[in-house]
C-alpha cells in the first residue's frame, strides 16, 4: 500500500450533513470519527466541506474561496460555530 492510499484510507469515512442546530455537538462527533481513524492532518480535517449543506456552504462562502494557508480547519470549525452560535434560541447555548 502506497502512502497515498494510506491515507485515502485513513479518510473513508461519512460525516452526516452539518447540524446547523446544534453545531458543537456535531463537531464532537466529527472529531471522534477522526480521532478513531488516526486523522491529524489539517488538510484532511478541512474535508468537512463535504458535509456542509448548500445554506451552510453559502453562509461560509468567503472561508470556502479564500481558506487560510494554515489552521484551514479550525477557521471552519469557529466560523461555522459564529454563524449558528448566534441563531441558537438561549435555551441551547
Amino acid at each position: 500500500m502506497t502512502a497515498n492510499e494510506a491515507t485515502t484510507s485513513k479518510v473513508a469515512l461519512k460525516l452526516p450533513t452539518v447540524w446547523t442546530t446544534q453545531p458543537e455537538i456535531w463537531f464532537a462527533e466529527a472529531e471522534a470519527q477522526f480521532n478513531i481513524r488516526g486523522v491529524t492532518s489539517d488538510d484532511t480535517k478541512y474535508y468537512i466541506v463535504a458535509a456542509l449543506d448548500q445554506d451552510t456552504a453559502v453562509r461560509l462562502l468567503d472561508t470556502l474561496q479564500c481558506p487560510p494557508t494554515i489552521n484551514k480547519y479550525s477557521s471552519l470549525k469557529n466560523q461555522l460555530l459564529k454563524t449558528y452560535r448566534n441563531e441558537q434560541p438561549n435555551y441551547l447555548i
